[in-house]
């Protein structure tokens, strides 16, 4: 599935790179910070063999946009914190020879609930639908590298990848500013580049304030080339 994303998004960046070009362009200054919560103990995650919890601080950037009429494409660059609580609560699903080279505390360790730090990247894109002057409607998807700093029995320490898919709905608070909240569904796993690699999955919500001190700008309009009597 990570595959067809990232060739999602490659296709996105050169739709950009090669259309998005207006004569006076200004650079954006979209920015926000959102606050977010996610949780494995409910559907469609939820596994009995572990307990985990998420909190998140993230901030964001737009880099570039895209917008005709009535609906908006954004490019978007973020960066967080999350601190997770992770509990095993199946004491033999670390009993199997995958574990054999582990430390021998290792099983109690994980059975005790311990805080989980991670700092995370991404690269979104965001597509929103304006309903109301002061409403919108938006989705978007991300990705990028994170490092965790603790492991547990589904996930390595160090190198991994954050994958999010959100569903949101902003409203106008003044001039330049807009509450944004959203629905989110967030994995964390590397790939098979270590083991173990169970991974951890979350579904959660989102909230913060966006900043947009953009001037106001025109919908694109597609230009014909005249012609020649």
């Amino acid at each position: 599935m990570r595959n067809y994303f990232l060739l999602t998004l490659f296709c996105f960046l050169t739709v950009f790179n090669t259309h998005a070009q207006k004569k006076d362009e200004i650079k954006p200054k979209r920015w926000g910070i959102q606050f977010g919560y996610g949780t494995q103990q409910t559907a469609p995650f939820h596994n009995p063999d572990y307990f985990f919890e998420q909190g998140a601080i993230i901030g964001q950037v737009e880099l570039k946009k895209l917008a005709y009429k009535k609906i908006q494409l954004s490019l978007l660059a973020e960066g967080g914190y999350f601190k997770s609580t992770h509990q095993l609560l199946n004491k033999w699903f670390t009993t199997t020879d995958y574990f054999k080279d582990f430390p021998a505390d290792f099983q109690q360790r994980m059975l005790k609930r311990k805080n989980i730090h991670q700092v995370a990247f991404h690269v979104a894109v965001e597509a929103s639908y304006q309903i109301h002057s002061q409403v919108n409607l938006f989705a978007s998807a991300a990705i990028g590298p994170l490092w965790g700093f603790q492991q547990t029995e589904r996930l390595a320490k160090g190198f991994a990848f954050s994958d999010n898919f959100a569903l949101g709905i902003s409203f106008k608070l003044s001039k330049n500013t807009w509450l944004s909240n959203a629905v989110i569904i967030r994995h964390e796993s590397n790939a098979d580049l270590k083991f173990p690699n169970s991974g951890h999955n979350t579904i959660g919500i989102r909230t913060g304030v966006v900043f947009n001190l953009t001037a106001p700008q025109r919908a694109l309009t597609l230009r014909s080339t005249p012609r020649r009597p």
